[in-house]
């Protein structure tokens, strides 16, 4: 009985580590996509990865024109993303039955011209049914009320940092 018992017990662990590797994976699948959709201007990906409780509030349209807004602004004031990077994803929890997680990444970007770059992070909520996470820029949750409209009861045992703008020479 002992045996056995050691045996479930391992079994269990081994199982719940792959499911955790699992989701690591698809999360920085799904970050990565995420990143260089947002670089491509691929407004279709970056709508997949959209926490669907962003798509629902605002409708895929509105969503769309106001991406592209954001675009043309950036283009009006020559602000272009050089390079996205996933540099890390957080240890994976498991928090009002679903799993999150915290992706953080490096953008780069030419802004006018000058170099600046911005470390973020993108908060994951893992969709089990499509095996796919969705984001929502983590500084939104805190700072954004609209977001924290969207997301009245959220909170999470996940630190999440402030963005850091660095102006590089």
């Amino acid at each position: 009985m002992k045996h056995f018992l050691f045996f479930l017990l391992f079994t269990t662990g081994t199982i719940f580590s792959q499911n955790l590797e699992t989701l690591k994976k698809f999360a920085i699948r799904d970050a990565k996509a995420t990143s260089q959709a947002s670089i491509n201007r691929n407004l279709n990906t970056i709508l997949k990865y959209t926490h669907p409780e962003i798509s629902k509030a605002y409708g895929e349209k509105q969503l769309k024109d106001t991406m592209d807004e954001i675009f043309r602004t950036m283009d009006a004031q020559k602000i272009k993303i050089i390079s996205s990077e996933i540099n890390e994803i957080t240890e994976i929890k498991k928090e009002k039955k679903e799993y999150r997680c915290l992706v953080k990444n490096t953008v780069k970007m030419d802004f006018n011209g000058r170099s600046v770059t911005l470390k973020s992070s993108l908060f994951g909520f893992y969709n089990k049914k499509k095996s796919q996470w969705y984001f929502v820029e983590s500084n939104k949750l805190i700072d954004d009320p609209q977001t924290k409209e969207l997301f009245p009861n959220f909170k999470t045992d996940i630190e999440i940092p402030q963005d850091e703008h660095i102006a590089d020479n």
